[in-house]
């Protein structure tokens, strides 16, 4: 076997590879052989044929087979012995091969960067520690009574309107004929909170008790009744019952009974646990992607140019599905950071023997589950019956773990902070923003 090396920059390598004749030949009489052990044609019994007819009728499939398997091996060997950690999945191309003649092939591919030392014992990170407000609570404790629904009988007969929650019997029939789920009795629904399909609500409004009403709607296309997806329904709907909305819940010991709570004491205590747990959650966050951005700023080495566009790909094929579209330039800049971040990691990783065990994993299948509520066991299954799927999975829980590993060593250096100075970090501006248009649906829904 002969090898010539491409004089190339930086990541890049290109190997010519001659695999010489007698080598390939070889390997083609053995495989001959272990065909002829077994094969049956007519006019032989089955492993009586002759070694040279066999070779005539097999030899072309046989041949590459053997050139696959040598390519494979004869790479594999020289990356083993070169120690070179291939970034990408090596791209072979054919030069020459004749029948009888030896082998000469091409393999481009980029190495793996050499990360530079990184002392995380010298790195120091602000770690934020709640500092209670009796006010935090307080509104806290507010935003709960804002956005309860509580319900009394209407003090004056009135027609409905948005807010209220009705009691209701109702009759559906699609062409005149019922269907899984077309009659109830004395259910209840707030006009407004998109219980039921678009346009049912809506038709509910200005109805008063004791009265009937038909209205017709049609169903969404990804109705999960698909037999009755995207067809036009009408219903027969009488109003049982109107109830008004409390605008002025009291913070008492009725509320937190409402709630599921014994009192407002025991209502309180728990706020402040959650308080306390969130907060952590939110300093850690804020700690992780300051240590992330350390370790990206502080370090330098090249980035195989190939996995940045394999992230490239990724990142614009899942940005095509988002509200907020990313343009190109944004996207290479995220691709570049989630790479060299990645390869830190895992730099940190295999240099301290971190390792994912099945605890870890079945967190993170958990963990993903929980992205999905209603769906948990259709997210489990999936991953248990999907090995690559898994092992994606396997390689974020690595990363996690590796963070919390880092984080860990780091010093610390500890700030009260309330939950406002908390999020005035640029750090937590995303978490910030979904948590401000939280309220402000819980507002609307309320009104």
């Amino acid at each position: 076997m002969k090898l010539e090396e491409k004089k190339l920059k930086g990541l890049d390598i290109e190997w010519k590879i001659t695999v010489p004749s007698n080598q390939i030949n070889l390997k083609v009489d053995e495989e001959i052989n272990k065909l002829s052990l077994n094969v049956s044609l007519p006019g032989f019994r089955p492993g009586k044929v002759p070694f040279d007819i066999v070779k005539q009728k097999y030899k072309n499939s046989v041949i590459q087979k053997v050139l696959d398997d040598i390519i494979n091996s004869t790479l594999k060997q020289n990356i083993l012995t070169k120690k070179i950690q291939p970034a990408v999945q090596p791209s072979i191309t054919v030069e020459k091969y004749e029948d009888g003649g030896d082998l000469i092939f091409n393999a481009s591919f980029q190495k793996m960067p050499e990360i530079p030392e990184i002392e995380l014992k010298k790195i120091t990170l602000e770690k934020s520690e709640l500092e209670f407000k009796e006010s935090d609570l307080n509104q806290s404790l507010e935003n709960i009574a804002s956005n309860h629904e509580r319900f009394i009988p209407l003090k004056k007969k009135r027609k409905s309107k948005k807010g209220d929650l009705i009691n209701f019997n109702f009759e559906g029939k699609i062409n005149d004929k019922e269907f899984k789920g077309s009659k109830g009795e004395n259910e209840t629904v707030v006009i407004g909170s998109n219980k039921y399909i678009p346009g049912y609500e809506d038709q509910m409004i200005g109805m008063e008790i004791g009265e009937k009403k038909n209205i017709n709607v049609t169903f969404p296309d990804d109705y999960r009744e698909k037999n009755i997806s995207g067809k036009k329904a009408d219903f027969s709907i009488s109003v049982n019952d109107i109830q008004e909305r409390v605008t002025n819940v009291e913070i008492d010991d009725k509320l937190a009974k409402e709630i599921g709570e014994k009192d407002i004491s025991s209502l309180k205590t728990k706020l402040k646990e959650k308080m306390n747990s969130d907060f952590i959650n939110y300093s850690t966050l804020k700690m992780r992607r300051d240590l992330s951005d350390i370790l990206i700023n502080k370090i330098s080495f090249d980035l195989p140019s190939k996995m940045v566009d394999d992230e490239v790909k990724f990142l614009k094929s899942q940005n095509q599905n988002q509200e907020n579209k990313k343009n190109d330039k944004e996207i290479r800049s995220m691709s570049e950071r989630r790479v060299k971040l990645g390869l830190i990691l895992n730099y940190i990783g295999r240099k301290n023997n971190v390792e994912v065990n099945d605890k870890d994993l079945t967190k993170a299948v958990v963990d993903e589950a929980q992205k999905y509520p209603g769906e948990e066991k259709k997210v489990v299954d999936f991953y248990k019956n999907n090995p690559q799927m898994m092992q994606n999975l396997k390689g974020i829980a690595f990363e996690e773990k590796v963070m919390n590993f880092a984080l860990n060593l780091c010093l610390k250096k500890i700030k009260k902070s309330t939950f406002d100075e908390l999020f005035k970090s640029d750090k937590l501006s995303e978490e910030k923003s979904k948590i401000q248009k939280e309220e402000k649906i819980k507002k609307r829904k309320s009104k």
